[in-house]
Order: C-alpha cells, then structure tokens, then sequence
C-alpha cells in the first residue's frame, strides 16, 4: 500500500496556497498547505476534526439532515448528551492530538445551543479556528452577535440550497418532505439579512475567506450552480457544492439526487469557467466543487453529540465511544483509513458504486433551468 507519507505525496491535490488565495479559493480554517497536511498525515496528526458540538435541538425539518436518522419528528435534545465538561475536554483532546481547527456541524443548530460562545470561546482559546455550519436565519440576523463571531475568529458556514429561489428555499428547509405545514416564517428573507450583516462585518474580507456558502447539488437547484459558483467567485466566498451524505437521513439516498456523472459534469462546467475567467487552475478533487478537497477522514474524525466516534460524517458505524476509551486510543483505530485516504469521499464512492448510474437522470426541469441563467 505504500507509507502515508508516500500516499500524500502522489494523491492528495491540494490548492496552491503561496499565493494569498483568492476568490473563495478556500475558507480560514480548511487552509493548509500541502506539506503541512502530508506532515500530519505521516506523523499522525490531526488538524481538522468535525464534530456535534451542541445540542441536537433544532427547528427545522430537513429532509438531508445527516446528523438525525428518524422522520418526521422535531429535533430535540437528547437524553444522552455530552455534558458541557465533557465536550470541553474532547476539545482539549483534540488540541492535544494537533487539531488547528473544528467543523462545528450540531448535532442540530448550533447557535441556538445556551452553550453556543462558552465552547466557541474554549475552541478559539486552544488554538483551533472554529468552523461554525449553520442555517444562519435565526441568530445572524443579530449584528452584535455577528461581531461576536468575528471577534472569536469564526468562520461561518451557511446554508444556501438557493440563492434566488425563494420559495423553494423556504420549503426545502423549514417544511422538509413531511407534509408539515410551513410555519409564518420567511427563512429566505432572514438569512438574506445574515449575509449582509457578514459582508458588512468584512467575513468575506479576509485571506482567506471567513464565509461560505454549504450547498448541496439537487434537481431543483442544479441549474443555479454556475450563477452561484460565479457570485461566489466575485465576492471571495468558498462554497462546499456537494451531493447528499449517505447517512442520517439520506443514508439511503435522496429522490430529488442527481447522479455522480451529472455531479462531475457541473464540476467540470465549473472548473473551466475557473480556468477561463478567474484563472484558477483547480487541483482538488471529489466531493467538493471549487478546488478543495475535504480533509477531515484524512486528518480528522468525527465526533458525535453521544460519545460516538466515526472515521467522518460520510460514515454510520462508530469505530469507539470516548465514554469507552481514549480519544487518541481511538484515533490509532483510524490508521487504515488515514493510509487509504486521497483527498476524495469514500461513503459517496461505496454509495453510488451500488447504484444505476441512470437512477436519477437529467431531465428537462435541468436544460430548462441552465437556458434560464
């Protein structure tokens, strides 16, 4: 199989970043160099860890929810939650183990949590850059607590299925696919609210970007790509174009999915309009448009808002429990996965490779969409 420094070197495709990156290139948090990464691939490191960090308390109904398996229902708090204390220590945990940074991903909204600035607060304090992914309607549209974020050194992670389709935005959130009658709330209309109060604040300033855009590519959506692959572009915006997890809700797929060949083909799309009109040659590979790869199963893990430990988000079954074992006892388990690892999303891989690659077909809704723009 070859040693994981030598795996590092042939695979892993990252950005250039000795230039300052531009363009959304890559957000703070996410911006390691390749030697920096292949370093910590061969010494054991990790550097970007994702994790539920609050509670699964959650307002919305999203059909996709990754971090919640049951249907239908409101996301509440668990009765076997970490405590604040224990959630405190596996962030010191992981500063201990190297982590320079953490995707925050709930379990449910993680700015509603009451714990939301004391972890945030003891993230920053060990050294680590928090990434905070949120819908961002409900608290961003609060200045102050905007430039409190921006005082802590946060990068934020909206939600963004559409930037112009207000109603299929509203739905695909709020009312998901249960049929729940939509609350008199105009999510589209807060979040927009949100993001001015980031690019007032200068998020989207900084080299590199504290603001991106979390957008998964879906039948309803596809034809906005290039548009918002563009927007992004012009306003130093990362963006993470993904297709479904295959896990919580959508672990066994997703009806309105497109293909992996429809997927790579928008990359490619993207990809050449990089090269053509912001000169940016793309390096990176699958699961995320926009030159980046994902790094967490290489130099992170996933920790879930229970103890559960999972090689990433990608993945269901847990590899230990901190409630069992060390976290370092735990991350010497993933040695496998991090000698395999190259940059690309191996639960996508093993999902689609159990699927007709024509299950979701392109159909007229998407040319006519594309034609639109």
């Amino acid at each position: 199989m070859g040693t994981v420094t030598d795996l590092a070197a042939r695979h892993l495709n990252l950005p250039e970043l000795d230039i300052e990156p531009r363009h959304g290139l890559t957000m703070k948090g996410w911006d390691f160099s390749q030697a920096v990464v292949a370093r910590a691939l061969a010494e054991g490191l990790i550097l970007n860890p994702a994790m539920e960090l609050f509670s699964n308390r959650c307002p919305w109904n999203c059909s996709y929810c990754f971090t919640e398996s049951t249907f239908g229902t409101k996301k509440r708090k668990l009765s076997n939650e970490l405590s604040l204390q224990q959630r405190m220590g596996v962030l010191g945990d992981l500063a201990r183990l190297g982590a320079r940074s953490i995707n925050i991903v709930g379990a449910g909204e993680p700015t509603i949590d009451s714990d939301f600035f004391a972890l945030l607060e003891c993230a920053a304090e060990l050294g680590m850059t928090p990434i905070v992914y949120t819908e961002g309607s409900l608290r961003l549209s609060d200045m102050d607590f905007c430039r409190k974020l921006y005082d802590l050194g946060a990068t934020l992670v909206l939600k963004v299925n559409s930037l112009w389709q207000e109603d299929y935005q509203n739905q695909i959130l709020v009312s998901g696919d249960t049929g729940r009658k939509t609350p008199r709330y105009n999510y589209f209309k807060a979040r927009q609210k949100a993001i001015e109060n980031l690019f007032a604040l200068d998020f989207n300033k900084e080299n590199p970007t504290r603001l991106a855009f979390d957008t998964i590519i879906c039948r309803e959506n596809v034809h906005e790509m290039v548009r918002l692959h563009r927007f992004a572009r012009d306003h130093n915006i990362f963006v993470l174009m993904v297709n479904y997890l295959p896990s919580g809700r959508s672990a066994s797929g997703h009806t309105n999915a497109i293909s992996k060949a429809e997927q790579l083909s928008v990359f490619g799309e993207l990809a050449q309009i990089d090269k053509e009109e912001y000169g940016i040659v793309q390096r990176g590979i699958f699961p995320y448009a926009g030159a980046q790869p994902c790094l967490i199963r290489g130099t992170g893990l996933y920790v879930k808002i229970n103890g559960d430990v999972l090689a990433c988000p990608g993945e269901t079954e847990p590899v230990g429990s901190i409630l069992d074992s060390p976290l370092a006892e735990i991350w010497n388990r993933l040695l496998d996965v991090r000698a395999s690892f190259d940059g690309g999303c191996a639960p996508r891989e093993r999902f689609w490779a159990g699927l007709n690659n024509d299950e979701y077909p392109r159909g007229d809704s998407y040319r006519e969409g594309i034609a639109a723009l």
